[in-house]
């Protein structure tokens, strides 16, 4: 039940933001709010529950990429791109926004999140200049662009303007960076 409760929450927040209730939370389940508060003491643990839910499932993710030695090196550096939650999806750039402005402790375990993946994916860019697959570069500054880049690409209004997809748009990201943006001649 626990675990339904989470989900049933993520749903909520990907639909209303941090402003849910608990009430939509119990409604969408077909319980009652007093069942939900058997498992969590209150709204602020249940959305600390699911952000740390979201990024345990894409650490995880992220290890078994990073773990996985027969993908080529383009394989492993798109993979680690298009990651987002599994267990629910991808989360909404407002919904970012709301646990950014209301949820600071929640947003903190955020930004240390992302400082991870930054240091893995530019242990993996290093990886890639010692194959001499990558040509030389200050790869904490390849990094950042890379996460920045996907973060700008997932906002609601960009996506929506150019009908694409958070992770069309993050697929594009890692072919422009993979293969540049110069005919080769």
């Amino acid at each position: 039940m626990k675990e339904q409760i989470l989900m049933a929450t993520a749903q909520e927040i990907n639909h209303r933001g941090i402003k849910f209730t608990v009430d939509n939370v119990a409604i969408r389940l077909g319980i009652s709010k007093k069942t939900i508060y058997q498992y969590f003491s209150s709204k602020d643990e249940l959305i600390t529950q699911v952000v740390e839910m979201a990024l345990v499932d894409v650490e995880n993710q992220e290890q078994d990429i990073l773990a996985d030695k027969e993908s080529n090196f383009e394989e492993r550096i798109t993979g680690l791109l298009l990651l987002t939650p599994k267990i629910f999806g991808p989360i909404e750039d407002w919904v970012m926004e709301d646990i950014e402005r209301y949820r600071l402790q929640d947003w903190e375990r955020i930004e240390q999140f992302k400082f991870e993946r930054m240091v893995a994916l530019s242990q993996l860019l290093e990886e890639g200049i010692a194959l001499g697959i990558v040509k030389k570069m200050n790869t904490k500054v390849g990094a950042r662009i890379l996460l920045g880049a996907c973060r700008e690409l997932s906002l609601y209004k960009f996506l929506e303007e150019n009908n694409l997809t958070s992770v069309e748009a993050r697929g594009l990201l890692t072919d422009i960076f993979l293969h540049g943006i110069l005919n080769k001649s």
